[in-house]
């Protein structure tokens, strides 16, 4: 707005109109043929111009003195904050350690008051805290269950090995167990970083859309699954090869839904990128290590794997031992090492296969939880 036009240079100017002009006094002597003209005076300068400044300043002021409101109805924020400023300080974690019935996946280390002086606070390792929203509604047995399998999947339980087998009985919660875990490491781990990416949940194609709604269900909204369960195949392609060539710290779509039949046609697209974490629901499913499903999966570049079943053993060890291979490969050995030592032998008498089972679930600690 121009300053001659504001209100308070418009009254001012109208409070000079209402008096007389000041004219240059003509002095006696003056010649009257001067060449200079009388002062010009100020034109569209009257009240009705004031008046409507005034009216655009109260519509303006009208509008500012309302409340600030989303234009987006039924607009919910996202949960984390964007582009900001980085805070200096030692490192914090995601979620509080100390506060009432936090369940803490990982506590780094007490440090002396030596090695708070000399340690570089860039480097400083952070407790692993599962989200309150979670860990308020999860029972006992299932906070042991999430971490045994965080154990697991980080390698803290087996050195090298990252894969577990989840074998609570039906009814106990083993999907929820499974998205804490999943949501837990898309976010945090002890560098202060998310541990995965991305994740890829293979099950049965009627319980597709079941993963879908309990991600919605429990994460209430904060994670957007891409859940494939329909399409042709240049659809499904499509959508398979922007999901595997998405990277960064916050992909639009990081968790992958898919059957186990869309997974074997399309295993080509899956196996072109690595993927942190693979979710094999009814894993029994893969008790065929020489099935084309058993060989796609395992053909999918993850290190992290966990297998749920309810039934890990049905028939003989051999069947086991197929489950524990596909999640921790090469822990106990070859199939034909162990035909070799009669272990996988089906012929197993009742007196003979408990000592058998016995040596299978010792071994380094078979990575099962039942």
């Amino acid at each position: 707005m121009r300053r001659s036009l504001a209100p308070s240079q418009l009254h001012k100017r109208r409070l000079d109109c209402n008096q007389p002009l000041k004219r240059k006094k003509v002095l006696e002597d003056e010649d009257s043929d001067s060449q200079d003209r009388t002062p010009l005076s100020a034109i569209n300068n009257t009240l009705p111009s004031a008046r409507r400044t005034s009216s655009h300043e109260a519509f303006i002021r009208k509008i500012l003195a309302k409340p600030f409101k989303i234009p987006i109805a039924n607009y919910v924020s996202q949960g984390h904050r964007g582009l900001g400023v980085r805070r200096s300080g030692v490192r914090q974690p995601l979620h509080d350690p100390d506060e009432p019935d936090a369940l803490v996946l990982y506590r780094p280390k007490e440090l002396s008051a030596h090695e708070k002086m000399t340690v570089n606070t860039e480097k400083l390792e952070v407790a692993v805290v599962v989200d309150p929203m979670l860990s308020a509604v999860l029972r006992p047995h299932q906070r042991e269950g999430v971490k045994f399998m965080y154990e697991c999947v980080t390698g803290k339980r087996i050195d090298d090995n990252y894969g577990c087998i989840m074998a609570d009985e039906m009814g106990l919660g083993k999907t929820l167990q499974c998205i804490t875990l999943m949501w837990t490491l898309l976010r945090q781990s002890s560098d202060c970083r998310p541990t995965i990416e991305k994740t890829v949940i293979v099950a049965p194609s009627s319980l597709v859309k079941n993963w879908y709604n309990e991600i919605n269900k429990w994460l209430k909204g904060k994670l957007n699954a891409l859940a494939i369960d329909s399409g042709t195949k240049t659809e499904i392609d499509s959508k398979l090869k922007g999901f595997m060539s998405t990277f960064g710290r916050r992909p639009i779509n990081p968790v992958l839904i898919i059957s186990y039949e869309t997974f074997r046609l399309h295993a080509h697209v899956l196996h072109q990128g690595e993927v942190g974490l693979v979710l094999c629901d009814e894993g029994h499913r893969l008790k065929n290590c020489e099935n084309q499903t058993y060989q796609a999966l395992m053909g999918l570049k993850a290190k992290r794997r966990v297998l749920l079943s309810g039934t890990p053993i049905q028939n003989d060890l051999l069947e086991y031992f197929s489950l524990l291979h596909f999640v921790n490969a090469g822990i106990l050995g070859t199939a034909s090492e162990d035909r070799a030592c009669g272990v996988l032998s089906p012929h197993y008498s009742a007196e003979g296969y408990v000592p058998c089972l016995h040596h299978f679930l010792s071994s380094q600690e078979a990575a099962l939880r039942w």
